[in-house]
């Protein structure tokens, strides 16, 4: 790092470690958990009806939808003392982590509408403090970095603490699953979160000097502002259409492992850590790659890889067996690695952008913004694949939602590419 101390780097990049662990296992097993399969292996009972689970995180997403202007707009305005973000992500951690293990504690044992209620009450908690940690946390790449060299590699070790936060998420999540429940997995995850979250906090001091370029505009305008930069829509299309795609290959793949490979649903985070694993190896040369041909071709080529990924779910458990499942799932590693080096840095790169066109600091919003639509594609992601499922089939003897779903998300992925195109900021 040129201008960024490594010691500082790294513990910067460790908050996003206990980020991952939080909602990769959230969005992997909420709905397993509470409305798994009627032969589930392990034992588990419907808590949620498979036709309204998916409501529970529509309704989380768009309550929460509301607080990613807001508080990226207060972390703009923020005069406090310890700066901009850092006093989100001190005060935010702690309720973020007890929000989440409440997840895993349903109040009725069996099948009721309050455990529905609760459900979109915990949820909608989790991912509002999820948006008070994280906006601020993001927005400090563009303080933190100066130069594109010095940015590509701060996002580098964002994405490989990241990717070892997913592999815990995935594989711990699975070893816990298994040798004792989900309410021991969400005290463990939670608190081994929050341990890595609160370092950067407490190791990372932000330039107070920053605070001087705050301005007075208003909340609606700063949104107006970001949202009709052609270039941040156009990059947003594409990132929002991956991960569409990832989210419902998170949410299918459980099933896909039960129903179409007839092995355990815990399996899958097995083989999903493989992937990332995948991504952890690959990581460190998405930098020269984005430096050699540009962020944007990187990530189109990288896009486009993993749309093909997605139409293959089609055939697993027909023509592709599971050894060949396993493959494919761990080759996605290389575009989730591109993924997460490359996004983040590229909104950083808008963000500064804008802030020398119009001389005003609101670098948050564009993380917030970001977040916001990320979060409604997720919530729409999180209510189709469930009525996908239900509508044409779950189980093995009809499987035919667990077998459109995947080309479906790659189908999007496809058409986002042609706005990705017309992406056109200089690097």
């Amino acid at each position: 790092m040129e201008r960024l101390s490594k010691l500082t780097a790294i513990m910067y990049s460790m908050g996003y470690l206990g980020i991952a662990i939080l909602v990769q296992s959230t969005v992997k097993w909420y709905q397993f958990y509470y409305a798994p399969p009627e032969l589930a292996l392990d034992g588990l009972r419907i808590l949620v009806p498979i036709g309204i689970v998916g409501l529970a995180m529509v309704a989380a997403r768009i309550i929460d939808g509301v607080a990613d202007p807001l508080v990226a707009y207060l972390s703009d305005q923020s005069k406090n003392k310890k700066g901009r973000r850092i006093p989100f992500i001190l005060y935010g951690s702690v309720p973020l982590t007890v929000t989440y293990i409440l997840i895993w504690f349903p109040p009725v044992a069996g099948e009721s509408i309050i455990n529905f209620i609760y459900l979109t009450v915990m949820l909608s908690l989790f991912f509002i403090f999820f948006t008070i940690v994280v906006a601020p946390y993001l927005a400090l790449i563009v303080e933190l970095t100066k130069t594109n060299k010095e940015r590509i590699n701060l996002t580098m070790l964002m994405a490989v603490t990241q990717i070892l936060g997913v592999i815990i998420a995935e594989a711990g999540a699975a070893i816990l699953i298994n040798l004792y429940n989900f309410k021991v997995m969400g005290i463990v995850l939670g608190l081994l979160a929050l341990a890595s979250i609160i370092l950067t906090p407490i190791f990372v001091r932000e330039d107070l000097a920053e605070q001087t370029a705050i301005s007075s505009i208003n909340m609606f305008n700063s949104m107006k502002m970001t949202f009709t930069n052609k270039d941040f829509v156009y990059y947003l299309s594409a990132y929002m259409a991956v991960w569409f795609g990832i989210n419902t290959l998170t949410i299918s793949m459980p099933y896909i492992f039960e129903v179409l490979l007839d092995t355990p649903a815990e399996t899958s985070g097995y083989v999903i850590a493989g992937a990332f694993l995948m991504a952890l190896l690959f990581s460190p040369l998405v930098p020269r790659l984005t430096l050699k041909y540009s962020k944007k071709r990187v990530l189109f080529m990288a896009a486009l890889f993993f749309a093909m990924i997605m139409a293959s779910t089609a055939f697993f458990g027909t023509l592709l067996s599971y050894p060949l499942v396993v493959v494919i799932v761990v080759l996605s590693g290389l575009p989730l690695a591109v993924g997460f080096v490359v996004t983040n840095a590229m909104v950083a790169d808008i963000a500064e952008q804008d802030s020398l066109k119009h001389g005003l600091r609101q670098e948050g919003m564009y993380f917030g913004a970001q977040g916001l639509v990320i979060k409604l594609v997720i919530a729409l992601s999180s209510f189709i694949t469930p009525m996908v499922f239900h509508t044409f089939g779950y189980t093995a003897e009809n499987p035919l939602g667990l077998q459109l779903v995947g080309p479906m998300a790659a189908v999007i992925i496809l058409i986002s590419l042609m706005f990705l195109t017309k992406y056109s900021m200089a690097e």
